[in-house]
């Protein structure tokens, strides 16, 4: 497949990327949804009134309805006449608080694409794993009572790296045609953080509910209701059926979109 081109920005403009981290609780997802609140609408709307001309922004990974992102990547263009990553990023944050943060605003190369140049992508799952729910952070963890066994959970982690067909761990797009779930997993890494059971997962790309139902799968596994082998099993049967239900999304977090000649 021949590499995908990105347009230039137009003349007397600058193409800017823009890092931001947004608690998904209040939106129903990244992208734009008719008669709901959404992040892009709400940077759009931001963008629009502090540059004074209509901004439209793509993302370096669309999140779901409840779904966090600490390192959520977006690029636009801008005026470079009257271009202040300072005083832009201050404005969008007096704007845009509590539930939306910007964290780094700076010009790109004009070539650059938050969707397209992304090479990797990075989310974290948190599931607390306790006998007792924690009101305190209930928007950003599944709460699983059962103990979880973290080395049965890694077992069954370690056979989704490399390049795998994810399709029983994917919601389809009804509207794409010939749509594919190969994908290629770099990590995925189980930790325990005092009560709280991670997985640090990486890929050059996820499709739809992919983390979440991998996820459903790992605490299947953790509780000893299925053998770590069955992840292979389910990999290869190429079916939703094979799996159980996804983890709830409060428990995600995008938490880096990985781009050539990053630190």
């Amino acid at each position: 497949m021949a590499p995908r081109t990105v347009a230039p920005p137009p003349d007397g403009h600058a193409r800017v990327r823009m890092t931001v981290a947004y608690d998904g609780a209040p939106f129903h997802g990244f992208a734009t949804n008719p008669d709901v609140r959404t992040v892009q609408d709400d940077l759009h709307e931001a963008l629009s009134k502090v540059l004074r001309a209509p901004i439209s922004v793509t993302c370096a990974g669309r999140t779901d309805r409840g779904v966090h992102a600490r390192g959520q990547v977006v690029s636009f263009d801008a005026d470079a006449g009257h271009f202040d990553a300072v005083a832009l990023t201050r404005a969008l944050n007096r704007m845009l608080a509590p539930e939306i943060s910007v964290r780094d605003v700076a010009l790109a190369a004009p070539d650059f694409d938050a969707r397209i140049s992304c090479v990797a992508r990075s989310y974290r799952y948190r599931v607390l794993n306790s006998a007792w729910p924690d009101p305190l952070v209930r928007d950003l963890v599944w709460h699983v009572r059962e103990p979880l066994e973290i080395g049965t959970m890694q077992l069954a982690a370690d056979q989704i790296l490399g390049e795998h067909d994810f399709t029983s761990f994917s919601k389809k797009n009804k509207s794409k045609v010939n749509e594919t779930f190969v994908r290629t997993v770099d990590r995925a890494q189980w930790c325990r953080v005092g009560n709280t059971v991670q997985l640090e997962i990486t890929a050059n790309a996820f499709t739809r509910q992919m983390v979440r139902s991998l996820v459903g799968m790992f605490v299947e596994v953790g509780r000893g209701r299925r053998r770590p082998d069955e992840m292979g099993e389910a990999l290869r049967a190429m079916s939703r059926t094979a799996v159980p239900s996804p983890a709830p999304p409060q428990g995600l977090e995008l938490t880096r979109a990985h781009y050539p000649g990053d630190v």
